[in-house]
Parts: C-alpha cells; sequence; structure tokens
C-alpha cells in the first residue's frame, strides 16, 4: 500500500506566495482529508506563536487523521510540536559535506550523528512518534546517509525519509537509492520528499513506490520551495490509474487545486495534469470526431471521475479587432452571487460574454448623491483571482466619494481618488457612506459568478 503525506501547509508556506492563515490552512486540511489524504504535515511550530497555533487549529480540525509538524533536530523545535498535539514530528538534519559547509559550519560528523540520536530520543520521550529526514539525501554519501538514518532508527525512528531536496535524481537513480534504503534499512518504512527543479518529481515519486518506498510526500499544485514538489492530485491520480490506490473522492481534487492557488496567489497553468482547465478540451478536428464516436479515444480517464466535463469548444479571441470594442450594457447587480440592486446603474464593460476569451471582468457604477445610502447591497465575498476597486468622486481632483471598504478582518474607511487592490483569496466588500461619483470593479477572470469562492460547507 502507498500512503500519502501532504505537505501543502508546510512545504507551501515556504514557497515564494505560500502564506496560509489559521482559517485557510483548516480548511485545506479538511479538504485534504475528505480527498484521501493520509497525514496532514504542517508547519514548523518553534518559528513563533502563530504557527504554533495554526497547526494546533488544524491538529484539531481534522480528528483522527495524523499530523506531522516540522523540526529541526533541536529540543526547542521538538517541544513545540509537542505544544500543538501534533502526533508526529519530522525531524531533519543534513549531514553531507554541503550541509557542513553551508549551514552546519563547526560540527563533525559524529556530532551531528549525536544530535539526531538525542533529538529523536527527546522527541520519543515527550510522546511523538517520529519521522527522521536526512536534508539534502540525495548527494549525501550512502554508507554515511544509511549511519544517520541506523542511528534514528535505534532511537525510536518508525520513518526515514530520503529527500530530493534539489530535484537532481532521475528515476532509475531515485529505483535504485530506495533498493539500496530498503535493503540496509529493513523492516522501516520509507518516504520520499522529491523537488522538482528538474520536472521529474512525479516520475521519481513513481519510481520510488515501485522499488518499495511507502510513503510519498504531495502538496496541492505542486506548491513548495523554488519548483515545488510532487503534485498531489497527479500523483493520487496516477496510483488510481496504476490499480494500486483507488480515489477516495477525485471530484475534491479540482476544489482543492483552485482554493490553494487563490490563497497562495499562484494559480496553476491551464495544462496542470488533472486539473488545468484544458486538459479535458479536444479542439484538433480529428480528435473531436474521435471523441464524439468514443471518448476514450483521447483521453487517459473519464473526467466524471474528476468531476469535469470535456469540451470540443475551441476558445480565442475574435479576430476580427472591432469584435474587442465594447458597448457597455447596464445589467442589474442581482445576476450576481452576494450582490443586490444599489445606488445608479451598473454598467459592465468586459466580460468573457462580450469579448470571448478576454478572461477580465469590468464594470462601472455611477452612485449619485443620495440622503442614505442603506446598509449596502454587496456581501462579503471571495475570488479565486486578484480584483481591484476603483473610487472616482464628483469633486474637483475625483474627491468627495467617502466609503468603508472590508478586506478580510478589517473595515478601512477610504476617501477618493482612490483604488483598493484586493488579492486573490480574500474577503472583501465595500459599503457607500457619503457623496458621488463612479466606481469600478475590475476582476481577472471572464466570468465573475464562476471566480467566486464560496464558504466551505457551501452548496451555492
Amino acid at each position: 500500500m502507498t500512503y500519502i503525506i501532504d505537505s501543502t501547509l508546510r512545504e507551501g508556506m515556504q514557497s515564494a506566495h505560500g502564506r496560509f492563515t489559521l482559517e485557510q490552512s483548516v480548511e485545506i486540511a479538511s479538504l485534504l482529508v475528505r480527498s484521501g489524504a493520509d497525514t496532514i504535515e504542517c508547519g514548523h511550530p518553534a518559528i513563533d506563536a502563530i504557527e504554533l497555533r495554526r497547526v494546533a487549529a488544524v491538529v484539531e480540525a481534522v480528528g483522527k487523521v495524523p499530523v506531522l509538524a516540522h523540526a529541526r533536530a533541536h529540543p526547542d523545535d521538538i517541544e513545540a510540536v509537542a505544544k500543538t498535539g501534533a502526533a508526529w514530528v519530522g525531524i531533519f538534519l543534513g549531514v553531507n559535506e554541503v550541509s557542513r559547509r553551508s549551514r552546519l559550519t563547526g560540527h563533525t560528523l559524529k556530532e551531528l550523528y549525536d544530535r539526531i540520536q538525542q533529538s529523536v530520543a527527546h522527541a520519543r520521550q515527550l510522546g511523538l512518534r517520529v519521522r527522521f529526514t536526512v536534508e539534502d539525501s540525495s548527494r549525501t554519501d550512502p554508507d554515511e546517509l544509511v549511519e544517520a538514518y541506523d542511528i534514528a532508527i535505534e532511537a525510536g525512528a518508525e520513518r526515514i525519509c530520503f529527500a530530493d531536496t534539489l530535484g537532481v535524481l532521475e528515476p532509475d537513480e531515485m529505483a535504485e537509492r530506495i533498493t539500496y534504503l530498503r535493503r540496509h534499512c529493513a523492516g522501516t518504512d520509507i518516504e520520499v520528499h522529491l523537488h522538482d527543479d528538474r520536472g521529474l518529481a512525479l516520475a521519481n515519486a513513481l519510481a520510488a513506490v515501485t522499488a518499495g518506498a511507502t510513503w510519498v510526500s504531495t502538496s496541492v499544485n505542486g506548491l513548495g520551495e523554488r519548483a515545488g514538489i510532487t503534485d498531489y492530485a497527479a500523483f493520487a491520480v496516477n496510483l488510481h490509474y496504476r490499480g494500486t490506490r483507488p480515489l477516495p473522492d477525485g471530484t475534491l481534487l479540482t476544489e482543492l487545486s483552485r482554493r490553494v492557488g487563490a490563497y497562495s496567489r499562484s494559480m496553476p497553468d491551464h495544462r496542470r495534469p488533472v486539473v488545468g482547465r484544458d486538459v479535458f478540451h479536444h479542439v484538433a478536428e480529428l480528435h473531436v470526431a474521435a471523441v464524439e464516436r468514443e471518448p476514450g479515444s483521447y483521453e487517459w480517464m473519464e473526467p466524471g471521475l474528476l468531476s469535469r466535463t470535456r469540451s470540443t469548444h475551441r476558445a480565442g479571441l475574435p479576430e476580427n479587432a472591432t469584435d474587442w470594442i465594447v458597448d457597455p450594457q447596464v445589467i442589474s447587480a442581482t445576476e450576481l452571487r452576494y450582490h443586490r440592486n444599489g445606488p445608479g446603474d451598473r454598467f459592465v464593460l468586459v466580460d468573457n460574454r462580450f469579448v470571448p476569451s478576454a478572461n477580465q471582468y469590468c464594470i462601472a457604477r455611477r452612485i449619485p448623491l443620495l440622503d442614505d445610502y442603506g446598509p449596502g447591497h454587496v456581501d462579503t465575498h471571495v475570488h479565486h483571482c486578484d480584483s481591484l476597486f476603483v473610487f472616482l468622486g464628483e469633486d474637483q481632483g475625483y474627491r468627495g466619494l467617502s466609503v468603508k471598504v472590508t478586506l478580510g478582518d478589517e473595515v478601512i474607511a477610504v476617501e477618493s481618488p482612490a483604488s483598493v487592490f484586493i488579492p486573490s483569496g480574500v474577503a472583501h466588500g465595500y459599503r457607500v457612506v457619503s457623496g458621488a461619483g463612479t466606481y469600478l470593479n475590475h476582476v481577472l477572470a471572464g466570468d465573475y459568478n464562476s471566480s467566486l469562492l464560496d464558504p466551505p460547507g457551501s452548496n451555492t
């Protein structure tokens, strides 16, 4: 059996844009559990009190599903993990020459081995189960690697993790390394944590499993340091395709990808395997004719298993440039979720209805001077993409319009002229307080309603 430990909430926090709030972390962890992840790897609690609370919240949210949190081979880090209530600690330490030169200067190999023994033993005394990782395993001398693992196992580690920290190995090399470890560390579960710097993480993960690795570390959308790590959805679906691990609920994979992409401001590209927008989109005439006769002729799996649908529509901008010019239409805001009618007319300037494949949405609302603007016509909502509010008053220099803008947990008084950038994944709304002028809303999606992220558990 192959087990998945998903590290979106740890490795993803180390990506260029990944900064998950406590609430977002709980939401992602809950979806991961429902989609079949066997263990949730979350955070490095020793960083600060906020990180410790985030990990503790995930532990509480996922119930009986184990949570593993990261720790250096240091007592303070390990004790911080224990405070979260996590069942597992992932202790890591590099022992190769690069680590000794760059991160652990002044330490001998013997001293590092002693630290491994002491840290694992300390974790076990605290009641924690231990996974031990040799950082940069793939560039570590095989004898030193096995020695480090043997010390950890003797001290109480139940699982060892081989880390291709730079993503340098190829599948045949990966299989050789795992075979070697299985021979020298027999009886201990082997996990692999594989970076994608060469684009080989998924291939290496499958090779590792074939060679006998029992656990694979993944993240949603492959999020992680630099080029990231093994993609959760792609790996899980490939195991299903192999017939070695069925998908508990493939319908959640696209939603997971969408939410993690929004919260990290790093959406997967349209060709991303499994979750990409275009992976079941056929346009070549011969392909279209074939799938209309027999859908499986150009599909490696049934789209419905992933709650996807196939498409044979050829998308693209209109060829005639005059079709890129829009005659704005007055349309009621009630066409949008979380909106009601508000003051003044609402002009839709562009969306995919007016310019196919524009993938932009923009409206302008003329706000008249009123004695009472009411409680507001926009409920707080969240987009999977970035968006923008612009407020322009009628007075000289666009002054004269006062609004209150909600951004996350904050309500901020804003005076025109002003623009408000709204990152994807951030709850937002606005309410006019006084004055007259123009309000613009620009969203980086061609269909407004499909860009919304509904609250967890919502049936909207």
